[in-house]
């Protein structure tokens, strides 16, 4: 039965499903306040790609440390969001209800190029957010530059998010468990995309991983909880070292001082029993 030992590489792979379903989980929980629902996504894509890095964090510490984190950003993020797929939305509305024939097919195409673009953006904009610090403005466009690079894998991805509601529909009765399914798969195969090309990125932008690491500027992960428990326990045990170290100096100085006071006592009462003998 070697190979359900818990260090094996099959109960590695059921371990991994596990933290991909719990996932999606919370980001459904996060996101059921609709204005929180970016910084539920962007805190999903930080500890998928911590899992796909290695990393092996905490799964739930990791998303809301994310979560919290990230949350003022998120939330303009999504609120403007929301105002652009309104406006979009009301003019798909007057499109459908007075027929295309109404527009100017030119018209209607460029609606059509624009809400392709906010979809882009919607996919790219919150790993984005989830890797790298940017102003809210600057990661719209960068979102929309990264997702028309790579515009097939993106299409896929956007394909994937949408495919388990549509199937929902005629598959009602499972439709949960179809939903949770595509969404583990996505979400694996969407860390993977994105740190590979984020990788890439940083590596062009920075030069290879060893000089990023040493520039403190960026701050591409912070460290686990745990981590930084464990540096505050070194420093505090090395601080408490020193200061023993520094009284058992100080109690040795007044030691010896203490002989040299007494040594130089008993020879000033043997000069002075001297005198007097003599």
């Amino acid at each position: 039965m070697g190979f359900l030992r818990y260090d094996g590489e099959v109960m590695g792979i059921i371990s991994r499903i596990v933290d991909y379903v719990w996932l999606n989980i919370l980001c459904f929980v996060c996101c059921i306040p609709i204005f929180t629902a970016g910084a539920a996504v962007s805190a999903k894509y930080y500890t998928a790609m911590k899992l796909e890095r290695g990393e092996a964090p905490v799964v739930t510490l990791a998303f809301f440390r994310s979560f919290k984190r990230n949350l003022g950003q998120n939330v303009i993020v999504t609120m403007i969001l929301f105002l652009i797929y309104a406006f979009f939305g009301f003019d798909w509305y007057l499109v459908l209800r007075g027929g295309t024939g109404s527009m100017n097919p030119i018209m209607v195409g460029m609606l059509g190029m624009f809400s392709a673009m906010v979809l882009v953006i919607t996919f790219c904009i919150f790993p984005l957010l989830a890797r790298f610090e940017m102003k809210t403005f600057e990661s719209f466009r960068n979102a929309l530059v990264f997702g028309v690079v790579h515009l097939p894998r993106v299409v896929l991805g956007i394909f994937m998010a949408v495919i388990p509601y549509i199937i929902g529909i005629w598959y009602y009765k499972w439709a949960w468990l179809i939903w949770l399914f595509i969404q583990c798969v996505a979400l694996y195969y969407n860390a993977r995309f994105f740190v590979k090309k984020f990788d890439i990125l940083e590596e062009r932008a920075f030069g290879p991983k060893e000089e990023i690491e040493e520039l403190p500027e960026l701050k591409f992960d912070d460290l686990d909880e745990a981590e930084e428990e464990k540096i505050e326990e070194e420093s505090s045990d090395e601080e408490e070292k020193i200061e023993e170290e520094s009284s058992d100096e100080e109690e040795k100085i007044e030691e010896e001082s203490s002989d040299e006071e007494e040594k130089i006592e008993e020879e000033s009462s043997d000069e002075e029993d001297k005198t007097e003998e003599t």
